[in-house]
Protein backbone atom coordinates (compact mmCIF):
# COMPACT_ATOMS: atom_id res chain seq x y z
CA UNK A 1 0.00 0.00 0.00
CA UNK A 2 2.80 2.42 0.81
CA UNK A 3 4.11 2.06 -2.76
CA UNK A 4 1.07 3.85 -4.15
CA UNK A 5 1.71 7.34 -5.48
CA UNK A 6 0.82 10.14 -3.09
CA UNK A 7 -2.73 11.29 -3.73
CA UNK A 8 -4.20 14.53 -2.47
CA UNK A 9 -7.42 14.32 -0.44
CA UNK A 10 -9.10 16.65 -2.92
CA UNK A 11 -8.48 14.13 -5.72
CA UNK A 12 -10.32 11.42 -3.76
CA UNK A 13 -13.33 13.46 -2.79
CA UNK A 14 -14.82 12.58 -6.17
CA UNK A 15 -18.29 11.23 -5.49
CA UNK A 16 -18.25 12.70 -1.99
CA UNK A 17 -18.79 16.13 -3.45
CA UNK A 18 -17.81 18.93 -1.14
CA UNK A 19 -19.34 18.34 2.27
CA UNK A 20 -17.50 20.89 4.37
CA UNK A 21 -16.12 20.14 7.79
CA UNK A 22 -13.46 17.82 9.14
CA UNK A 23 -15.26 14.46 9.21
CA UNK A 24 -14.94 13.55 5.54
CA UNK A 25 -11.44 15.02 5.14
CA UNK A 26 -10.02 13.34 8.25
CA UNK A 27 -11.41 9.94 7.29
CA UNK A 28 -10.16 10.34 3.71
CA UNK A 29 -6.69 11.20 4.97
CA UNK A 30 -6.65 7.99 7.02
CA UNK A 31 -7.92 5.94 4.10
CA UNK A 32 -5.22 7.35 1.84
CA UNK A 33 -2.55 6.63 4.43
CA UNK A 34 -3.71 3.19 5.54
CA UNK A 35 -6.20 1.98 2.92
CA UNK A 36 -8.69 1.36 5.70
CA UNK A 37 -11.38 2.97 7.82
CA UNK A 38 -13.22 1.37 10.71
CA UNK A 39 -16.92 0.57 10.54
CA UNK A 40 -18.28 3.93 11.74
CA UNK A 41 -15.95 5.94 9.50
CA UNK A 42 -16.65 3.72 6.51
CA UNK A 43 -20.42 3.56 6.83
CA UNK A 44 -21.51 6.62 8.77
CA UNK A 45 -19.09 9.18 7.38
CA UNK A 46 -18.02 8.16 3.87
CA UNK A 47 -20.94 5.92 2.88
CA UNK A 48 -23.49 8.17 4.56
CA UNK A 49 -22.11 11.21 2.73
CA UNK A 50 -22.26 9.38 -0.59
CA UNK A 51 -25.85 8.25 0.00
CA UNK A 52 -27.04 11.68 1.16
CA UNK A 53 -25.33 13.28 -1.84
CA UNK A 54 -27.28 10.95 -4.15
CA UNK A 55 -24.17 9.21 -5.41
CA UNK A 56 -24.83 6.45 -7.90
CA UNK A 57 -24.46 3.21 -5.88
CA UNK A 58 -22.24 1.69 -8.57
CA UNK A 59 -19.92 4.70 -8.39
CA UNK A 60 -19.81 4.45 -4.59
CA UNK A 61 -18.98 0.75 -4.79
CA UNK A 62 -16.23 1.37 -7.35
CA UNK A 63 -14.81 4.21 -5.22
CA UNK A 64 -14.59 1.98 -2.14
CA UNK A 65 -13.11 -0.88 -4.18
CA UNK A 66 -10.31 1.37 -5.41
CA UNK A 67 -9.32 2.85 -2.04
CA UNK A 68 -9.58 0.08 0.55
CA UNK A 69 -7.13 -2.76 1.26
CA UNK A 70 -10.04 -5.05 2.15
CA UNK A 71 -11.73 -4.32 -1.18
CA UNK A 72 -13.21 -7.76 -1.75
CA UNK A 73 -16.77 -8.39 -2.84
CA UNK A 74 -17.54 -10.22 0.40
CA UNK A 75 -16.64 -7.00 2.29
CA UNK A 76 -17.81 -4.27 -0.06
CA UNK A 77 -21.10 -5.69 -1.30
CA UNK A 78 -22.64 -5.85 2.19
CA UNK A 79 -20.93 -2.67 3.43
CA UNK A 80 -21.44 -0.43 0.43
CA UNK A 81 -24.28 -1.86 -1.64
CA UNK A 82 -26.35 -3.19 1.25
CA UNK A 83 -25.67 -0.93 4.20
CA UNK A 84 -24.34 2.49 3.23
CA UNK A 85 -26.16 2.88 -0.09
CA UNK A 86 -29.16 0.62 0.68
CA UNK A 87 -29.05 -0.14 -3.04
CA UNK A 88 -30.36 -3.67 -2.60
CA UNK A 89 -33.67 -2.41 -1.22
CA UNK A 90 -33.09 -3.83 2.24
CA UNK A 91 -31.91 -7.38 1.51
CA UNK A 92 -28.73 -7.07 3.60
CA UNK A 93 -29.64 -4.28 6.00
CA UNK A 94 -33.03 -3.54 7.45
CA UNK A 95 -32.62 0.21 7.00
CA UNK A 96 -30.35 2.67 5.20
CA UNK A 97 -27.22 3.56 7.16
CA UNK A 98 -27.88 7.28 6.95
CA UNK A 99 -27.77 9.90 9.64
CA UNK A 100 -27.54 13.56 10.38
CA UNK A 101 -24.73 15.16 12.29
CA UNK A 102 -25.96 14.03 15.71
CA UNK A 103 -25.01 10.40 15.13
CA UNK A 104 -21.62 11.31 13.68
CA UNK A 105 -21.05 13.51 16.72
CA UNK A 106 -22.10 10.72 19.08
CA UNK A 107 -19.83 8.15 17.45
CA UNK A 108 -16.74 10.30 16.81
CA UNK A 109 -14.85 13.40 17.83
CA UNK A 110 -14.95 15.10 14.41
CA UNK A 111 -17.73 17.56 15.19
CA UNK A 112 -15.79 19.31 17.95
CA UNK A 113 -13.34 20.58 15.32
CA UNK A 114 -16.01 21.66 12.86
CA UNK A 115 -17.16 25.21 12.17
CA UNK A 116 -20.71 23.90 11.73
CA UNK A 117 -23.05 23.33 14.67
CA UNK A 118 -24.29 19.76 14.80
CA UNK A 119 -27.25 20.82 16.98
CA UNK A 120 -28.63 23.26 14.43
CA UNK A 121 -30.92 22.26 11.60
CA UNK A 122 -31.59 25.26 9.41
CA UNK A 123 -29.24 28.10 10.20
CA UNK A 124 -26.27 29.08 8.05
CA UNK A 125 -23.95 27.40 10.56
CA UNK A 126 -26.01 24.17 10.75
CA UNK A 127 -24.21 20.91 10.02
CA UNK A 128 -24.80 20.07 6.33
CA UNK A 129 -25.42 16.42 7.23
CA UNK A 130 -28.60 17.50 9.05
CA UNK A 131 -30.51 19.02 6.13
CA UNK A 132 -29.23 16.32 3.78
CA UNK A 133 -30.46 13.60 6.15
CA UNK A 134 -33.95 15.06 6.55
CA UNK A 135 -34.15 15.59 2.79
CA UNK A 136 -33.15 11.94 2.23
CA UNK A 137 -35.94 10.76 4.54
CA UNK A 138 -38.52 13.05 2.92
CA UNK A 139 -37.55 12.03 -0.63
CA UNK A 140 -37.61 8.32 0.16
CA UNK A 141 -40.66 8.12 2.41
CA UNK A 142 -42.77 6.20 -0.10
CA UNK A 143 -40.04 3.55 -0.36
CA UNK A 144 -38.80 3.26 3.25
CA UNK A 145 -41.35 5.12 5.37
CA UNK A 146 -43.08 1.96 6.60
CA UNK A 147 -39.85 0.52 7.98
CA UNK A 148 -40.34 0.12 11.75
CA UNK A 149 -36.68 0.99 12.38
CA UNK A 150 -37.31 4.41 10.86
CA UNK A 151 -40.41 5.16 12.87
CA UNK A 152 -38.70 7.55 15.27
CA UNK A 153 -37.11 9.81 12.66
CA UNK A 154 -40.32 9.91 10.63
CA UNK A 155 -42.31 10.81 13.74
CA UNK A 156 -39.80 13.61 14.38
CA UNK A 157 -40.20 14.80 10.79
CA UNK A 158 -43.98 14.75 11.13
CA UNK A 159 -43.80 16.85 14.32
CA UNK A 160 -41.81 19.60 12.59
CA UNK A 161 -43.81 22.54 11.38
CA UNK A 162 -44.20 23.04 7.62
CA UNK A 163 -41.82 26.01 7.59
CA UNK A 164 -39.00 23.97 9.16
CA UNK A 165 -39.53 21.06 6.78
CA UNK A 166 -39.56 23.42 3.81
CA UNK A 167 -36.42 25.17 5.04
CA UNK A 168 -34.61 21.85 5.53
CA UNK A 169 -35.53 20.68 2.03
CA UNK A 170 -34.50 24.05 0.61
CA UNK A 171 -31.19 24.01 2.45
CA UNK A 172 -30.45 20.49 1.18
CA UNK A 173 -31.38 21.50 -2.38
CA UNK A 174 -29.19 24.60 -2.22
CA UNK A 175 -26.28 22.53 -0.99
CA UNK A 176 -26.79 19.83 -3.63
CA UNK A 177 -27.09 22.48 -6.34
CA UNK A 178 -23.58 23.70 -5.48
CA UNK A 179 -22.23 20.28 -6.46
CA UNK A 180 -23.45 20.39 -10.05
Amino acid sequence: WRLRPVVDVSECRGVLGSIPGPAVDLVLERVLEHGYAHHIERLMVLGNAQCLLRTDPDAAYEWFMELFVDAYDWVMVPNVVGMSQHADGGVMATKPYTSGGAYINKMSDYCGRCRYDVRRRTTEDACPFNALYWDFLARNRARIGDNPRLGMPYRSWDKMDDATRTELRGQAKAFLDTLD
